[in-house]
This record gives structure tokens, C-alpha cells and sequence, in this order.
């Protein structure tokens, strides 16, 4: 299964977790801006309980993500992709096998 396939059902309605909603905090005018796409290069990897939180830098900027699925595939496997393919862009990581 490719990443970009990894699925969520929230409320009886089975939604697409990739590409992550990214955000990043101390935006110049206030708030959070949130960016959904596959721009910018994936950074770092951790897990956070039952989900994976992600870094990664668009245009100079730290924007940070969370990833949270239906198994299968475990949070393990989906974990070992993630972190062999840190330094890749977003869009390439969404078309790795897991």
C-alpha cells in the first residue's frame, strides 16, 4: 500500500490521511497558516502515542503534520518508510510502499 493511500474513518466517514494538514505556530500575521500539498521536503519523524508526528521545510519554514490511520499497515512499518526517506520531497514520500 502506498502512503498516500492510508485511510481514516472518523465518524462513519472514511477519509485520506496524506498529504498531512501542515502547519506551522508564530506566523507574522497571527495564527496558524495551514498548508495542505505535497511541497517541501520531509525533515524528521517521531511517533506520538498512536499516531506519527512530521517535519517538514517548505520555502524556509519548519511545518509541522500528524499522521493517524487505520491499520493496516502498522505504525511501525509506516514509521521504518517514513524515517528511511527523510531529506525526500512530500510528493515522492506519498508514492513509497509500505
Amino acid at each position: 500500500m502506498k502512503i498516500r493511500h492510508l485511510k481514516r474513518k472518523v465518524g462513519g466517514v472514511i477519509d485520506s490521511v496524506w498529504p498531512p494538514r501542515w502547519t506551522f505556530s508564530m506566523h507574522p500575521r497571527g495564527g496558524d497558516e495551514i498548508l495542505v500539498g505535497e511541497e517541501g521536503v520531509l525533515e524528521s519523524v517521531k511517533r506520538m502515542n498512536d499516531r506519527l508526528s512530521l517535519t517538514m521545510k517548505y520555502k524556509g519554514r519548519e511545518r509541522f503534520g500528524s499522521l493517524q490511520w487505520d491499520a493496516p499497515p502498522s505504525l511501525d512499518a509506516v514509521e521504518r518508510v517514513l524515517l528511511a526517506n527523510l531529506g525526500k520531497p512530500i510528493k515522492t514520500v506519498g508514492d513509497l510502499d509500505v
